[in-house]
């Protein structure tokens, strides 16, 4: 009763009364803890990734960046989000890194956790499987705090910083692109554990997902640590998307062959103009602009279908990738 009581505040506050969350039977509460729990206690390279979903089933996911502040604009998006899967549930979320700012959560147990993640988040009753962003390394201990709080929390899962699991016809690869970036000693092994658990997969559909870009057309541009590093990988073995953050802006760029690239990074912290775009990649973006990204695959998983929405729940762009075939592109709005 409590939980309706604060949700009826929270949709007033926001102007959204004319089409509000409709009421759903109750869900069962965390269909994925089991595979965090597998991953936080599971072998470094476990002979086979963890499912979060059976392999005949659809999948259906939300994903965002660059978020954590507790300011106006993340709620603003949050809300949309449980909106929009109240209408349309979703099976787990993705983050794209800096979850929280300025300099992350040092403390697994600090108090900005509920303010900024539970009381938002928690309530579509999925798991959220993380990744660290720049800002999540600027104090010393923040990612293993992060790590930790996945034993804490029925909602994040940070279980380490990279790994991979699947879901449906999907498996999924979070790696952590910080190191890359600045070129630590511990590159080698993290590209050296990629190379290796994309050769070694036999999903349908192959989705990479970090801060960095490895391509954009926001202010900051290309990351050129990934693309020299992690891009090879990518095409070597047959990756059909990566997903990034880091851009404050959401944009689909020009794909390379079957690799498509997105960017969502408008979770809600400070969102920001589009940049140049000199050499040409932009097929679709939108600057200024806070909103996330939905992922799902068709019944039969012969089809996967990205949509950026805004934090009305407006759909801006949507593009359907086809095994085989040339990808279905519908965004007429935009950049």
């Amino acid at each position: 009763m409590r939980e309706k009581a604060w949700i009826l505040v929270l949709t007033l506050a926001l102007g959204c009364t004319s089409n509000p969350a409709p009421e759903l039977p109750p869900r069962s509460p965390f269909p994925a803890k089991d595979v965090c729990a597998a991953l936080l206690a599971g072998a470094p390279r476990p002979p086979e990734p963890p499912a979060a979903l059976p392999v005949g089933r659809p999948v259906r996911l939300v994903a965002f960046g660059d978020f954590g502040d507790g300011a106006w604009s993340q709620k603003r998006v949050a809300h949309a989000i449980y909106v929009q899967d109240r209408q349309r549930p979703f099976d787990f979320g993705l983050t794209l890194g800096d979850n929280f700012y300025p300099k992350g959560l040092d403390d697994p147990a600090d108090p900005r956790w509920k303010r900024e993640w539970e009381m938002l988040y928690t309530r579509l009753h999925v798991r959220f499987y993380a990744t660290l962003g720049n800002h999540d390394y600027y104090a010393e201990s923040t990612p293993d705090a992060e790590v930790r709080r996945s034993a804490m929390s029925e909602s994040w899962c940070l279980p380490r910083r990279y790994y991979t699991f699947t879901a449906g016809p999907v498996q999924f690869f979070a790696i952590d692109t910080n190191p890359i970036v600045k070129g630590e000693p511990t590159v080698p092994e993290q590209l050296a554990w990629l190379d290796g658990a994309l050769a070694a997969s036999s999903a349908p559909w192959k989705v990479v997902y970090g801060h960095h870009p490895v391509y954009s057309t926001g202010l900051d541009g290309n990351t050129p640590e990934i693309v020299e590093k992690v891009l090879p990988l990518l095409k070597r073995h047959g990756v059909d998307v990566y997903l990034a953050g880091h851009e404050h802006d959401l944009e689909y760029l020009r794909p390379e062959g079957s690799l498509h690239f997105f960017v969502a990074g408008a979770g809600g912290h400070l969102v920001r103009p589009l940049g140049k775009d000199p050499e040409k990649r932009r097929r679709w973006a939108a600057g200024e602009t806070p909103g996330f990204l939905t992922l799902e695959t068709a019944p039969g998983g012969e089809s996967l279908r990205l949509g950026f929405f805004d934090r009305g729940r407006r759909r801006l762009c949507q593009v359907e990738l086809v095994k085989g075939g040339p990808e279905r592109v519908d965004c007429p709005a935009g950049s």
